[in-house]
């Protein structure tokens, strides 16, 4: 099967970036020198570009021209290590290692309510045998935006059951200082075991707008659902744009350091 004069661009330009001719950031051929250099039409050359900004690799931008995107993921510690958990604690660990990366302005916004599960819910805070706790039942909600240079970058939903956070520090919409882990303990409940579950998927339109994504960026999406025996404490959802985000995690009696340790590794290097 013939190859498509579209693709050959889209291999072209795939293939320069791998060798590393164009850094990110860096403006690529325009489409007429493209098309030369190819022997293609414009058309055929705007086309090749737009593979590549549906799989994330340039970003085109109307009236300037293509550039190679510029992914400075930051590293979200999905095991906890000592000193480290629930996001790094945002004012002593997420927000100095975002301003370290070169990003200027982080903000927090918290916002706590008070719901009926859906079913989505209701199926990860169910314990093993229990039949209790059903769609309908209410649930305690904290949602945490973290915005960066103004633009939403990271968003976590935790859900605990109501008869677990009522009337308690976790309906509070002030930030917890000592996290979650440390709250619920002070509330008699210690959190034993874990598990995680991570994927990725492309956004809904409301989310690539809300996150201000271009075409090919997935989320990374991660669950996590924390236990006392087999009982669930909480439930939590992370959302983050593949771009942005790398996940760490860590085996074995892992430092404090860990998250100092991997600051300079990125994925996305050639």
């Amino acid at each position: 099967m013939s190859t498509s004069r579209k693709t050959v661009v889209a291999d072209h330009l795939r293939e320069a970036l791998a060798r590393g001719e164009y850094k990110p950031g860096e403006r690529l051929p325009g489409e007429e020198e493209l098309a030369e250099q190819l022997d293609v039409s414009r058309a055929t050359a705007r086309l090749g570009m737009r593979i590549l900004q549906d799989e994330g690799r340039v970003a085109i931008r109307a009236g300037r021209g293509a550039f190679v995107a510029d992914h400075r993921p930051i590293v979200h510690l999905a095991t906890p290590v000592t000193g480290g958990g629930d996001s790094e604690r945002f004012e002593a660990g997420y927000q100095p290692h975002l301003r370290e990366a070169g990003y200027d302005q982080v903000q927090e916004k918290i916002k706590v309510s008070l719901d009926t599960m859906r079913p989505k819910v209701a199926k990860r805070l169910r314990s093993e045998g229990e039949k209790g706790v059903a769609h309908g039942d209410l649930v305690v909600i904290r949602a945490c935006d973290r915005f960066v240079d103004g633009g939403l970058w990271q968003s976590q939903i935790t859900y605990f059951p109501y008869d677990i956070a009522s009337n308690t520090p976790l309906m509070s919409p002030d930030r917890l200082e000592e996290g979650v882990t440390a709250v619920l303990r002070s509330l008699g409940h210690r959190e034993e075991w874990n598990w995680d579950i991570v994927g990725a998927r492309m956004p809904s339109q409301d989310e690539a707008d809300s996150f201000g994504l271009g075409p090919g960026i997935p989320l990374l999406v991660q669950e996590r659902v924390v236990y006392e025996g087999m009982r669930p404490l909480r439930f939590t959802e992370t959302f983050m744009p593949a771009n942005r985000h790398q996940l760490l995690y860590s085996g074995g009696e892992a430092p404090e350091e860990l998250l100092l340790l991997a600051s300079d590794v990125n994925i996305f290097e050639r």
